[in-house]
């Protein structure tokens, strides 16, 4: 089986998916709507059928190009995997991002108004960190039940 990313590598199958996303096609089609040549079309649509990212469909002598969905969970679970970390270190560069404009806005609204306000910025940048990290571990728990029970209704079909 070809790797997904490998598949995904080459811009004409960027291209093909793109095509695909909208509706499915032949390859003379996709070879027309990409402006590609047929032979550049069937290569990469043979490559893309071994990753499990496109399937066809046959008709007598017409074959029917289409994405297949279930061969992008690969991908998906990765990005999910790197963007769920990713999202922990956003929540905390915003929180620090946060904290640095209410340091700022303080200091400007002491002088304009020549009080001493009692807020800590730094404090509630941290805060607000931390909940958006908590918000990030709830929808995970809840992306994982989801699964969980798409998994047990899959078992009993």
């Amino acid at each position: 089986m070809t790797d997904v990313f490998k598949a995904l590598a080459a811009p004409q199958a960027r291209t093909i998916i793109e095509e695909l996303a909208a509706e499915p096609k032949t390859r003379s089609a996709l070879a027309k709507s990409t402006k590609l040549t047929e032979v550049v079309v069937s290569k990469q649509l043979a490559i893309l059928l071994e990753a499990t990212l496109v399937k066809v469909e046959k008709k007598g002598r017409t074959e029917t190009y289409s994405l297949n969905r279930t061969g992008f969970t690969e991908a998906a679970k990765w990005f999910g995997k790197v963007g769920s970390a990713n999202l922990g270190a956003r929540a905390d560069d915003l929180a620090e991002t946060l904290s640095e404009i209410g340091t700022s806005l303080k200091n400007w609204l002491e002088k304009k108004l020549d009080v001493e306000l009692n807020v800590n910025p730094e404090k509630a940048g941290k805060e607000l960190g931390k909940k958006l990290s908590d918000a990030k571990q709830g929808a995970k728990k809840l992306a994982k039940q989801a699964k969980e029970k798409t998994t047990a209704k899959t078992k009993k079909s």
